[in-house]
């Protein structure tokens, strides 16, 4: 099956990308893990990731706070493309960005293949629920832009519009399971939805840089 990679989209390292990984492949805070995650929720050595007669099978070390694919707790699990891995406040994506998107060409005619999304938080693990960030509302456009950086913001803005809207237009009628509120998301709308706090994580990394190298990166020093 090859080298492994997986893709932080949640967590410090969101916007990070480990690639090409030989198996086998741990998850924790100690530097001896491949996958070295930065956050308190997460044992010290989490998960192993290991390829067994071609499949990619997860086990669980006993963690702290335990580990979840696609939101479910396991203890050990066989991992498909696309695949969502919580630990801690951390959320990685199994695949390259090539491999997600051969399975999504793959699956696109698969009707009845789809994502059960659970709509009532209740039920959600509690480091994974998102409070309002903006009580206040969205912000602000900023001023003073140049044309060229208005429409370039504007390119962006409309990446994340059109990205949501092609999920959401895929959605299936909501339904209720075991008394809990669901929708319907066919897989490859949900893979191409996934992507999407990858790239924005990509991207406000990308804005921080200038402000984060030498000198200490902040705008006093920048002005000193």
């Amino acid at each position: 099956m090859g080298e492994l990679t997986f893709q932080v989209i949640d967590g410090l390292e969101a916007g990070a990308v480990f690639g090409d990984l030989a198996s086998p492949v741990t998850i924790g805070r100690e530097e001896d893990n491949k996958i070295r995650l930065n956050d308190e929720r997460i044992s010290r050595f989490h998960a192993k990731i290991q390829e067994t007669e071609g499949r990619v099978i997860l086990t669980d070390l006993e963690s702290t706070n335990g580990t979840r694919v696609n939101g479910h707790p396991v203890r050990m699990r066989v991992l498909s493309i696309g695949d969502q891995i919580h630990v801690g406040r951390c959320v990685l994506v199994y695949g390259s960005q090539q491999q997600i998107d051969e399975k999504i060409i793959n699956e696109e005619d698969s009707s009845d293949n789809s994502k059960r999304i659970d709509t009532d938080i209740r039920n959600r693990d509690q480091a994974h629920v998102f409070p309002d960030a903006y009580p206040g509302g969205p912000p602000e456009i900023p001023e003073g832009l140049t044309p060229l950086q208005a429409v370039e913001l504007a390119n962006v803005l409309d990446f994340v519009r059109t990205e949501v809207l092609s999920a959401l237009y895929k959605c299936h009628e909501p339904v209720v399971r075991d008394g809990v509120n669901q929708v319907n998301l066919p897989n490859a709308a949900w893979h191409r939805l996934q992507r999407v706090p990858l790239q924005l994580a990509q991207y406000l990394k990308k804005l921080s840089e200038p402000h984060s190298e030498a000198g200490h990166g902040t705008v006093e020093d920048e002005n000193t």
